[in-house]
Order: C-alpha cells, then structure tokens, then sequence
C-alpha cells in the first residue's frame, strides 16, 4: 500500500523519536524537520493560561486573607494544611497521568493515527478506581489517618473532607488533562476557574461563618465532582467504543510512563506538605500558620512559571514528535535566561517587602514570626527552576527523571528534618524545619537543571545574565535602604507604588542591556518587521 506524504512524516518522527524511550539525549541528535513556530498561537495559550492562573491565585490570597482576618490562625493553619495534604494524596491518586495524560493526547493529536479520546477512557478508568480506593481507605481507617495526618485521632471529619476534596480534583484533572493535551487551552482554563476560583470563594463566602474546615472543603470537593462532569459532556459526545484490545494498549501505555513517576509526584508534594505535618505533632495548630503562610508564598511564586510549564509541556512534546528539535532548543533557552534573571529580583523584592505583605494580607498577628517566612521566600530561584523546567523534562524523555530528582531532595529533606527535631529546640523548631525546606530546594534546583542540561544541551547563561543580576542586586538594595530609612510602617498603597517603580526600572535595564528573553518575547507579541528606537536608553529593538 502506498503511504501518503503525512503518513511518511509520522512514521519518520516517531522512528526519531523511538531513542527518547531509551533516555537518549536530545543534544546528540540531528534535526531534520524545520517548520516555522506558532507563535502567536503560543502566546495566546500562555497568556490564557496565565489569565486563569492569576486569577486562581487571587483567589487563594483572598481566601487566605478571609480566613486569617476574619475566622482565626488556627482555622488558616487547618484550612493551608489541607490544601497541602490534599496536593500530597492527589499525587498518589492521579497516578502520573496528570502529566501522561496530556502528553499522549498531544502525540495522538499530533500524529493524526490515534483517537485522543480512547486515551481520556483509560485515564477515566484508572483515577476514578485509584481515588474511590484511597479515599474508602482513608474513611475507614480515618482515626488513623487522622492522628498520622493531623496529630490528633479526634480530627476524622477533616480526613472524609479530604476523601471528597481528592475525588473532586481528580475528576477536574483527567478532563483538564485531556484539553490541556488538546491544546484547547480556552476551555481548560475555564473549568480551571470554575473549579478552582469560583467554588472556593463561594463556598466560604456562605460558610465561613460556620467556623468548620471541614464542611467547607467537603462541599469544595463534592461541587467539583459536578462541575467537571458537566465540563466533560462534550468530550462524551465524540465516545465511541474501543476495542478492548485497544483499550487495553493505551492503558498499559498510560500506566507505564504514569506509574514510575507516582513517586516523584508523591515526593513532590510529600516537599510542601511533610513539613507542617510534622509541626502539627509538635507545635500548636495556630503556631504553624506562619510556616503554613511561607510556602504559600513560595507556590504563589510559582504560579509564574506554572503556564509555562502547562503550555510547554503539551507544546514540546507536538514539536518533539515533528522532530522540530532546534525550535525547542531555541525557545528553551529564551525560557532559562527568563526564569534566572526574574526569580531573582522577585526574591529579593519580596523579602524585603514581606513584613508590608504579611501586615496587609492577614493581618499583623504574624510578623513576629517573619524569620521563617523569610527563610522559605530565599528559596525562590531554585524552585522556579523546578517548576518551570520539569515539564520539558517530562516532555523529552519516557524515563521519570523528574522523581529520581524529587525522591533524592525528598531524602536530604527528611534527614534535615530528623535532624531539626531531635537537635533544635521547640521554641525554633519551624526555624528549622524552613531552613531545611531551602536547603532542599537548592539541591532539587541544582539536579532538575543537571537533567535539563543533558537532555537539551542548554545551560545557565551566568556570563550573558551578569549585568542583569547586578541590576536586581542593585535595586534590591535601593529597596533596603529605602525600608532602612522610613521612621513608620509602610503602608500597601507605598509598597506598591515603590515596587512598581523598582519593577519598572529593572524591566528597563533588561531593555538596556539587551535581555534576550525580552527581546524574543517582544518579537513574538508583536510580529511583523518593525523597528523602535529608544534614544534615552541607546537602544534600537529590531524585530520580525
């Protein structure tokens, strides 16, 4: 039989690609394939993306804010550390599909010779049973869970919230999975905010006044349960019935790339969620909020590589399976010289200003403990790498060397902890148990970016990014020095004029010196051949 000229080039790229299952480098291989990007349409995905993550993240300062304000430090403690269980037990019940998933509807897509939708069946098959198993098991042995998870048996009404919180964002992922891999990207972020952004504000605008976690996070978890389905209807309509041969085939194919990276996404999130688990043995539930707060604050710091990563990973893996490897090599390294010189002014920024933040968000309660706040914002830059870089990685290769790195970092974690509470006293013990969060999250930096390098042959640019480090250093300590000499507290109003200046400066010295990132982000935004001159800063941006 004749192959058309698609076929050929499906056949061709999947042969090149058939090294990546071996953990092959994609820096040794050749790229035959050139086809100009999309870069509008790539834009527009992330900035949709990032649209719903703004927004998922205004919700969760405003909660955090309702709580902290208007409940109490011991409701926040309970309300942020089920949210982190929750994440860590959701790492568990997905499976890994919430990578896999995506990524195989991508290829599917991309090579035109599969169905995506068989793919959503299997994944529908294996989360549903994965999350009834764990949350049955956790509601029958759930004074167990409680004492394990809580530090207290009593507390069994928080594991059955837990129990529906975990079906209800499983549900929300595998239909977020499929269009994400899709690339409908619109109709994802949708059900994001919906899920995410909607349910939760109003479910504690009506029941915050009950005082019960619980009964909040039950009804946040039954709600998305609904909501998803309705999400899922139009994905329905395209059913049909597979053969179960077929069936069978895209299930092993899922489980097989998903199931060796469950530890890795266990131990990712066992990184945010084992720590205040152990306070919670030790300390008071009011005590640890501050704790609880600091990571909030890292996450929220990754919510700006989080589009990226959703976007990328699903917008690698199309380019890999066209062999279009020079495009990805190219854009990769707009993305590292990005990722660096942004996490380290917002580090900097953010410790400075963290006092204004906290006093402003919940309330001044928390600034004797800013220490601890402060130790966890350190560890900004590294964990923007992980965050921004593991899904390429994930994308590259079948191999889970994203959770050889997390289980590694996950280790050093739990001997410093061990460490913190057998040699630090009580009255430091969240000091310590921070301190070994930013110890962590350097060697987790430090290893994502060694298995970047390798399989993309892309590094650090520390050269090229000198004077735009020097420049957030030095307006950093314009920062200091500002707070140095100010009499009274800074109110939110003059933090945010003052950061927004510093924010404009630091943008206008990357013009400056010629930022790459910048520049391609420029080109790509506004397409065309153009030219603008900017006499004051010496400067002509050319682009096309």
């Amino acid at each position: 039989m004749k192959m058309s000229t698609t076929q050929k080039s499906a056949l061709h790229a999947s042969e090149e690609l058939a090294p990546l299952k071996d953990g092959s480098l994609l820096a040794d291989r050749s790229t035959e394939v050139q086809t100009r990007p999309r870069c509008g349409r790539f834009l527009r995905d992330v900035g949709l993306t990032m649209g719903a993550e703004v927004l998922v993240l205004a919700s969760r300062v405003v909660i955090v804010s309702i709580f902290g304000r208007w409940v109490g430090a011991a409701e926040l403690a309970e309300y942020l550390l089920l949210s982190r269980i929750t994440a860590w037990l959701l790492a568990g019940a997905v499976l890994g599909l919430a990578v896999g998933l995506p990524r195989y509807v991508a290829r599917a897509r991309g090579s035109q010779q599969q169905e995506p939708t068989t793919y959503f069946q299997a994944a529908s098959i294996c989360l549903i049973l994965s999350s009834i198993v764990i949350g049955l098991i956790m509601i029958g042995n759930r004074r167990v869970f409680a004492h394990w998870l809580f530090g207290d048996s009593h507390r069994t009404a928080f594991v059955i919230a837990l129990s529906f919180m975990v079906w209800g964002l499983t549900a929300q992922g595998v239909v977020f999975g499929y269009y994400r891999g899709l690339l409908s990207m619109a109709r994802a972020n949708l059900l994001e905010v919906c899920t995410l952004v909607a349910v939760p504000l109003c479910v504690i605008m009506v029941l915050y006044r009950t005082r019960s976690v619980p009964l909040m996070v039950g009804a946040m978890g039954s709600l998305d349960i609904v909501i998803s389905a309705l999400f899922a209807i139009p994905i329905f309509r395209r059913f049909t019935i597979p053969e179960p041969t077929k069936l069978a085939h895209h299930l092993k194919e899922l489980l097989h790339y998903g199931i060796p990276r469950v530890p890795g996404d266990f131990g990712s999130a066992a990184l945010t969620a084992l720590g205040p688990v152990i306070a919670a043995h030790y300390l008071p539930m009011a005590q640890i909020s501050a704790f609880l707060l600091g990571l909030t604050f890292l996450m929220v710091t990754g919510y700006a590589a989080g589009p990226l990563g959703v976007v990328l990973l699903s917008k690698v893996s199309m380019m890999l399976g066209q062999n279009r490897l020079d495009d990805v090599r190219a854009r990769l390294k707009y993305l590292v010289v990005g990722v660096l010189e942004l996490s380290v002014f917002a580090c900097l920024q953010l410790i400075i200003f963290a006092d204004v933040a906290v006093r402003t968000w919940v309330g001044s309660r928390y600034l004797d403990q800013m220490l601890v706040i402060r130790l966890l914002l350190v560890a900004i830059p590294p964990y923007l790498f992980y965050m921004a870089l593991r899904s390429t990685i994930d994308a590259a290769s079948v191999k889970p060397l994203n959770a050889w790195n997390v289980l590694t970092a996950l280790m050093v974690y739990l001997l410093l902890i061990g460490a913190s509470v057998k040699f630090v006293p009580r009255t430091f013990l969240l000091e310590g148990i921070a301190g070994s969060m930013f110890i962590t999250l350097i060697v987790l930096g430090s290893l994502t970016l060694r298995t970047f390098r390798k399989l993309y042959d892309v590094s650090l640019p520390w050269a090229r990014s000198a004077p735009s480090l020097l420049a957030a250093v030095g307006l950093g300590a314009v920062a200091f020095a500002f707070r140095s000499f100010q009499s009274s507290p800074m109110g939110p109003l003059q933090a945010v004029l003052l950061e927004g200046g510093l924010s404009s400066a630091y943008l206008a010295l990357l013009t400056s010196v010629g930022s790459t990132w910048l520049q391609y982000t420029w080109r790509m935004g506004l397409g065309g051949r153009k030219s603008w001159s900017l006499p004051l800063l010496r400067l002509e941006i050319r682009y096309q």
